[in-house]
């Protein structure tokens, strides 16, 4: 059930508390992501112009998943779940933590997941026939080269140890800490502040787009996100969404690890695009009928965040500075 806030914070209130939590992360995750290069280099080096080129080698595959599992943890993770202590008598319950589980209804979370993803290669390549300049579609090609650069280095596997390190990594954590923050936090407030979740869904998955900084992949990213969203918005449960965003990592990793040799550097470029666009097409249907099943398997668990529910006994209200108890 999406609450009201507990603690009297307007809207807005939550808003700026959210973002500036979120800022202090973002700091604070900075500063933390240094602790793993501590004994390995020098203060000075830094700064030095060819740090980052010497930091993305093969030999640093375990010192970048460090660095990028702090950083997400403090930018992703810690803010939201801070926040929602702040403002929300029953924090987890907020956010959408339940201990509630429906094993099919994640089966079918699956499915549109897996079947989202000519949508997803659609999308970028329809991306690129967009008529930017040849100095912009270069920009982004360089931009997408360096992200896929970092990817690869911190997807490195020799063994099958490797491969479950990398799915816990890239897969798994990722999922748990962008979801709680984008689905958890900003559209579960943005749902309950207009009163319009599908609104909410699709700014929130404009955030969760830009987040990544890929103006290639905007549209693809923009399109999980929004699917992303929409599970969350029909069940409230945050898990489901944890689930697919997992799954979708996950496959990635696992593409990448059967791809390659043993001691050769994955090449996150093979995931992208190469489908024909006809398939984007089909698979929205595809997607469209598998929201539906997952409908009808999922009533129970069905609880839209974004409409603030009447519980038994108190009188309904939106003011946040009304007298209420039992928020």
């Amino acid at each position: 059930m999406a609450y009201l806030a507990s603690n009297r914070f307007t809207y807005w209130g939550q808003l700026g508390i959210l973002t500036a939590l979120t800022g202090v992360g973002l700091i604070i995750g900075g500063l933390a992501s240094i602790i793993p290069l501590i004994g390995k280099v020098k203060l000075d080096e830094l700064t030095s112009p060819g740090f980052i080129n010497d930091l993305l080698k093969p030999e640093n595959a375990a010192t970048l998943r460090w660095m990028n599992s702090i950083t997400n943890f403090f930018l992703f993770f810690f803010p939201v779940l801070l926040y929602s202590f702040i403002c929300h008598k029953k924090a987890f319950i907020h956010l959408g933590f339940k201990n509630q589980f429906n094993w099919l209804s994640g089966g079918v979370v699956i499915l549109i997941m897996l079947t989202a993803l000519p949508l997803v290669s659609a999308l970028q390549d329809l991306t690129t026939m967009l008529p930017w300049s040849k100095a912009s579609l270069l920009k982004f090609k360089l931009a997408e080269e360096a992200y896929n650069k970092q990817v690869a280095v911190m997807a490195k596997m020799d063994n099958a140890w490797e491969y479950l390190l990398s799915v816990v990594v890239i897969a798994f954590l990722p999922a748990l800490f962008e979801e709680t923050l984008f689905r958890g936090g900003i559209q579960n407030l943005l749902s309950r502040w207009f009163k319009m979740p599908v609104l909410a869904i699709v700014i929130t998955a404009i955030i969760f787009s830009a987040v990544h900084a890929s103006y290639l992949g905007f549209l693809s990213r923009f399109a999980l996100g929004f699917i992303l969203g929409w599970i969350y918005y029909r069940t409230g449960n945050l898990w489901f969404s944890i689930l697919g965003h997992f799954f979708n990592n996950a496959f990635a990793v696992t593409v990448l690890y059967m791809t390659s040799k043993p001691g050769e550097i994955p090449d996150p470029s093979k995931l992208e695009g190469g489908l024909p666009l006809w398939t984007g097409i089909v698979s929205i249907a595809v997607i469209y009928t598998l929201f539906l099943l997952f409908e009808n398997i999922s009533k129970k668990e069905i609880d839209r965040p974004g409409e603030e529910l009447l519980i038994p006994g108190t009188e309904y209200h939106n003011n946040p500075f009304l007298d209420d108890t039992n928020i």
